[in-house]
């Protein structure tokens, strides 16, 4: 008889992405299994727990260490998690693409931007590994099949262009053409199964208990399996932004706040590697998008189309009809900028910022056609509309701000919020506008992990044998806080080096 779990339903929050990767679970109804594991129902050399960028890293780097038997877990319909949604920029210094535009760069000055934006509570080892390795991810990503566009963009708070974008401007530009080429070499997926427990003996992790057919909707499934790892489980499930309960437990201050994660990124993995001894850092940190909207559902292309809108053009207090922040710092100084322009309105009468841009701007700024059609991008063919649309009531102060914008542009003023310009353009009607709004993105914290993303056991501060994780679910590379396009690089770096690592134990 097939076993029920019950728990509290998930909230869905649109529809299923990337239908067309969702392989097929063996129909065999799996027995229940207690907590001590006897037997195996079946081995692995390696399981990976989690399907986005740092799973599926870690799935090509025990490839070409030569491991074959290996098994991708994803607990969804479909694969991929938040790194098929998000828009795939990936910040890497040194890559061949970068180089070839002249841009001056290396991993040092990455360290310095993400240290800063991390407020110094970056753990060095885990920053410089990142930084040092985000170049190594380019040339796995070109074997895998993934097309690259011809341009190098710059993101807030990085000191020189070094944002990597796919030709289609999205995860699923990655995630899909790595998990075709994984899957052609030999790499088996398998969908709709929960982690359920690790399994540990002492102090080395032997493999892990599932529940097979999974169904997030209800919390349902088909039964227990026991699963071995005779090299080890790799832990690349991403964070947990839609699980409200342990949002609140940690941070109660982001309760309410709308986040931009798909429907599984919930906290199941995070509760079971600490209830496995995992060391645990900065739980109560989290990442706001300084990029979303409130006319838009999590993270929509309004969300990519903001980034050009920040670096071309103005964000604007409604209230003053002036800038106030520098559009291109990191995300938590934005986000912070923003909190403090809302926190002047009310319930009744909110006081949303904006930013703005030239038409210009929009001839080449991705996610710009979606963001319009859907209606979180707004043209105002007047100053007079600009502000009426957005509730600014000196149009003067406005106009102002234009010009000032336009005598920096010209090299007649210094900017005096001090943002960089990669690229001079002039802001003159028709304008196109988007609200913004910050939302939960990113978790911070997670598991401690060693340069060779062992996870740490808090007891010891020594690696727990057998375990490893990337991506998210980790913590201490970021800091308090993390550069756009560096939450990718972290997947893809520290995947490839679980991979290495777990594959080394077969010596």
């Amino acid at each position: 008889m097939n076993s029920v779990h019950s728990a509290t339903r998930r909230r869905l929050i649109g529809g299923a992405f990337g239908t067309a990767l969702a392989a097929s679970l063996s129909t065999a109804v799996a027995r229940p299994r207690a907590n001590e594991v006897n037997s195996w129902d079946e081995e692995f050399d390696i399981i990976i727990v989690g399907s986005g960028f740092a799973g599926l890293s870690a799935a090509y780097a025990a490839l070409k260490d030569g491991v074959q038997k290996i098994v991708v877990l994803e607990k969804m319909e479909a694969f991929g998690g938040n790194s098929a949604l998000c828009g795939g920029l990936m910040c890497m210094p040194m890559t061949d693409l970068q180089k070839s535009k002249g841009i001056k760069d290396d991993p040092k000055l990455m360290v310095q931007d993400m240290i800063k934006a991390g407020r110094g509570f970056n753990h060095p080892e885990l920053c410089r590994t990142l930084a040092e390795k985000a170049h190594t991810a380019f040339p796995m990503l070109k074997e895998c099949g993934v097309q690259f566009m011809d341009k190098v963009i710059r993101l807030g708070g990085h000191s020189a262009p070094r944002a990597h974008l796919p030709t289609n401007a999205s995860g699923g530009g990655v995630v899909v053409p790595m998990h075709n080429w994984l899957k052609s070499h030999g790499i088996e997926f398998r969908n709709r199964v929960c982690v359920e427990e690790i399994v540990r003996e002492g102090n080395e992790v032997k493999g892990v208990n599932v529940r097979v057919g999974y169904d997030w909707h209800d919390d349902t499934d088909r039964g227990m399996k026991s699963l071995r790892a005779r090299l080890g489980v790799i832990v690349a499930s991403g964070g947990w932004g839609q699980d409200r309960e342990f949002v609140t437990a940690t941070m109660p201050a982001y309760k309410d706040l709308e986040c931009t994660s798909q429907p599984g990124a919930t906290a199941t993995m995070i509760k079971t590697l600490l209830g496995n001894g995992a060391l645990p850092v900065m739980l109560d940190m989290f990442q706001l998008g300084p990029w979303a909207s409130p006319d838009e559902k999590g993270a929509g292309p309004g969300s990519f189309f903001a980034d050009y809108a920040f670096g071309e053009g103005v964000a604007i207090d409604p209230t003053t009809g002036k800038r106030f922040m520098n559009e291109l710092a990191d995300r938590r100084t934005r986000a912070d900028a923003q909190l403090a322009v809302l926190a002047k309105g009310s319930a009744e009468k909110p006081n949303y910022p904006f930013t703005f841009c030239s038409e210009e701007t929009t001839s080449h700024a991705e996610g710009f056609k979606a963001a319009y059609r859907e209606g979180t991008v707004k043209k105002s063919e007047t100053l007079e509309e600009l502000c009426k649309l957005h509730g600014v009531t000196d149009i003067k102060a406005l106009q102002a701000q234009i010009d000032e914008w336009n005598a920096i542009v010209a090299g007649k003023k210094e900017d005096p919020f001090k943002k960089p310009l990669d690229t001079k353009t002039v802001l003159k009607a028709p304008f196109y506008s988007m609200r913004l709004s910050p939302k939960l993105h990113y978790c911070m914290g997670g598991v401690s992990i060693t340069p060779n993303a062992e996870v740490v056991d808090f007891r010891t501060l020594k690696p727990i044998l057998g375990l490893y994780a990337a991506g998210e679910v980790t913590g201490g590379t970021h800091g308090m806080d993390r550069l756009g396009g560096c939450s990718s690089v972290d997947g893809l770096v520290f995947g490839q080096i679980a991979g290495h690592s777990a594959a080394a134990r077969r010596r």
